[in-house]
């Protein structure tokens, strides 16, 4: 099985990520989880760095810089270079492990090509989709406490990456599981429940129960923040589907 963990920055990609990783999904080792734990994610991000420079890679051939937090992302493109970087080490973690996957947020802005490597190497069915969703609203937050930036600013990366992964997800046949990061925080052991019966997999309740940490997130609260309409459609939308 491989699991694609999709979803915002900041949304609880990394806290979902490592419930899946010390439930035996092996999202990576030690050696490529980085960056290491830092304040802003104490227990870990659980990212797979060779993955994300390739995300970083596909981005930055496509004219687009993460870190420069612009909202108009452009279309994402590809070379054969990168196509043979992907299509390796999606075949090597194929190769290393049984049931695996990966998070990194950029992966909805990418989601598309690792697919057609995937489909390419004979492993579609194999594929399984997890989306991680948040508030808009405690994303802008979080993203202003983190990268100082503005809240509208904020409020459209979070529609630019939900967007772009939405579309995709709209469009394949793979198995989509869709958890709140809020829903995670407040009854883990309900969502992990739902989480791993569509994985089809046993865990562990007294691992779930000592990671997750209600204290992680504080950004469902503070400083008002006046939501779009556009914004409030989509995520609309996507909470529909929980």
């Amino acid at each position: 099985m491989i699991v694609i963990v999709l979803g915002m920055h900041r949304s609880g990609t990394s806290t979902l990520s490592g419930v899946l990783h010390m439930n035996k999904v092996t999202m990576g080792t030690y050696q490529n989880f980085w960056p290491r734990p830092l304040n802003q994610n104490p227990k870990g991000f659980y990212e797979n760095y060779d993955f994300r420079n390739i995300n970083d890679q596909m981005l930055k051939f496509s004219g687009y810089d993460v870190k420069s937090y612009k909202t108009d992302i452009p279309s994402v493109q590809a070379n054969d270079k990168i196509y043979s970087k992907m299509r390796n080490l999606v075949q090597n973690c194929n190769f290393q492990y049984g049931d695996w996957g990966w998070k990194d947020p950029r992966t909805c802005l990418t989601v598309k090509y690792w697919f057609d490597i995937i489909r390419e190497l004979g492993l579609s069915d194999e594929v399984k989709i997890v989306f991680v969703v948040r508030k808009a609203s405690s994303v802008a937050r979080s993203l202003k406490k983190r990268n100082q930036l503005a809240l509208d600013q904020g409020l459209e990366l979070w529609r630019s990456y939900t967007d772009r992964a939405l579309d995709f997800c709209n469009e394949s046949q793979i198995p989509i599981h869709y958890c709140s990061f809020e829903a995670l925080l407040d009854d883990p052991v309900s969502v992990c429940d739902a989480l791993f019966s569509f994985l089809n997999r046993p865990w562990n309740t007294s691992i779930v129960d000592q990671f997750v940490d209600k204290s992680i997130s504080s950004s469902q609260i503070g400083e008002d923040v006046i939501l779009p309409r556009h914004i409030v459609k989509l995520e609309s939308d996507i909470y529909s589907r929980l």
